[in-house]
């Protein structure tokens, strides 16, 4: 059950990134849910004994669940870091993906030297007394103990610089990621276990599966609130273009009327709010160009206030010309 809550609440993370997908074309946070998800999904025995008989019943689920969540969290890696520091790895594409490509690679050749089993969630019980299956197991615990490491790292330098919801975002994802790390501990202390049975000491790992949904929940909750704030300061940002528009738009018009600019100009409907505002701006200075031209220099010719001059130098000098291009 604890494994169906896990996929849900990632699946419910992408259904929350969708917006930014389709804005964007792409995002790497609704790719890390997606297979983190998926990964979830597939642990739950219920599924997985429902699944892998169709795939053979040699456990290949495992190795596809493993799969899943390492290229989820090389996702989730590649988002935060990111998010919280665009220019930490300028290295080319091939180096960047390396680790992640050397991952599935050797995971996929200690399954395949372990053998077919029958189909199992036991995985323990049959593949860590075999030295490839307790590597193939290894080879997943190493990476994403590095990958949540390195989040918490990042996530420690950086979250002190933002502010409110990233702040407590990315505080809740990192502390996920910490979390995630000391898990892995203990993974990789039962994968190692019959092979080096010193690390019995430290005890039963049974209890350690709440920290699990413990760490998966701070991450993805952490992920969600910098979307929800971003999502909203859009929408005012949205409102605030809107109220501005309309009121360069009246003034426009006031700089428009006793020019021959009125009648020339025409309005691009396919043109975006800022590009649209940014003509305006454009128009209204050029109108009073023209007003002062026809009046030889003398006041009263134009017919925009010093209140609307003034307002017009305000939204100029808060308009972001990057947005138009």
């Amino acid at each position: 059950m604890t494994q169906i809550l896990m996929a849900v609440a990632l699946f419910i993370l992408a259904a929350a990134r969708v917006p930014s997908l389709r804005r964007n074309g792409k995002d790497t946070v609704f790719m890390a849910a997606v297979f983190a998800g998926a990964s979830s999904l597939l642990i739950s025995p219920p599924v997985y004994l429902a699944v892998d008989p169709a795939l053979g019943g040699i456990n290949i689920t495992k190795l596809a669940l493993n799969s899943f969540m390492i290229v989820g969290l090389w996702y989730l890696r590649t988002a935060v870091l990111h998010a919280v520091n665009p220019e930490a790895d300028t290295r080319s594409p091939l180096l960047r993906r390396l680790p992640l490509i050397v991952a599935l690679v050797f995971q996929g050749i200690f399954f395949v030297l372990t053998g077919p089993t029958t189909s199992t969630t036991e995985w323990g019980n049959q593949y860590h007394d075999r030295l490839p299956g307790a590597l193939f197991s290894m080879t997943s615990i190493v990476f994403i103990a590095w990958s949540c490491g390195e989040i918490a790292w990042t996530c420690s330098r950086y979250v002190p610089r933002m502010r409110r919801a990233f702040k407590i975002g990315f505080t809740m994802v990192g502390a996920g990621a910490a979390i995630s790390c000391l898990v892995m501990l203990k993974m990789a202390q039962e994968a190692l276990t019959s092979f080096v049975p010193a690390l019995l000491i430290f005890g039963d790992n049974s209890y350690f599966g709440p920290f699990e949904m413990i760490a998966i929940v701070l991450v993805g909750v952490g992920l969600t609130i910098p979307a929800l704030a971003g999502r909203a300061e859009r929408r005012q940002a949205a409102a605030r273009l809107e109220r501005t528009m309309a009121k360069v738009s009246a003034i426009r018009d006031k700089a428009l009327h006793g020019t021959d600019m009125d009648r020339v100009l025409q309005i691009n409907d396919d043109a975006t709010p800022q590009e649209r505002l940014h003509r305006m701006i454009v128009e209204i200075w050029d109108a009073e160009l023209v007003a002062d031209a026809a009046g030889s220099g003398r006041s009263g010719q134009s017919g925009l206030t010093r209140e609307d001059r003034d307002y017009m130098l305000l939204v100029e000098s808060d308009f972001d010309l990057s947005r138009t291009r």
